[in-house]
């Protein structure tokens, strides 16, 4: 629980995050603009931003990936995936900014300064407390 709250609060401290709640069945996606520093209750934590905000069960998340997936055509997106039991059940993502897209989310030259911010952060995690590195193909219909 430690290790998820330490990257819980710096995950928060960054506005350019976009956080997507829920998993495959229903999922909402959200902006990062006015997030706050988590705040802990018994064994929740709550993660409020200015229009949104939810509330995580500590105990519930069993593991933690930072992922390098396969998105749309030759672009990756770039994630940290916080799951429940067994890796089936996605609880939270919190999306880096993607290095393909500029600030408007329009389609640009790969922005390596991104990227870089996204490994920086993996390697300082990856490794402790049984949190791993994925990398996701795309999926195909």
């Amino acid at each position: 629980m430690d290790i998820t709250m330490e990257l819980l609060r710096e995950l928060t401290k960054d506005e350019k995050k976009t956080w997507v709640i829920g998993g495959s069945k229903v999922s909402s996606e959200n902006s990062s603009r006015g997030i706050k520093e988590p705040e802990v209750d018994g064994k929740y934590v709550t993660i409020e931003a200015d229009n949104w905000h939810f509330h995580l069960a500590l105990e519930d998340v069993t593991g933690i990936q930072f992922v390098d997936a396969e998105s749309h055509d030759d672009m990756h997106s770039y994630y940290v995936r916080f799951s429940g039991p067994g890796y089936e059940d996605t609880l939270v993502r919190s999306y880096f900014s993607n290095p393909n897209l500029d600030d408007n989310e329009k389609r640009t030259e790969f922005q390596p300064e991104k990227l870089k911010v996204f490994e920086e952060f993996r390697d300082r995690y990856v490794g402790q407390e049984g949190i791993v590195s994925v990398i996701r193909p795309r999926r195909t219909s």
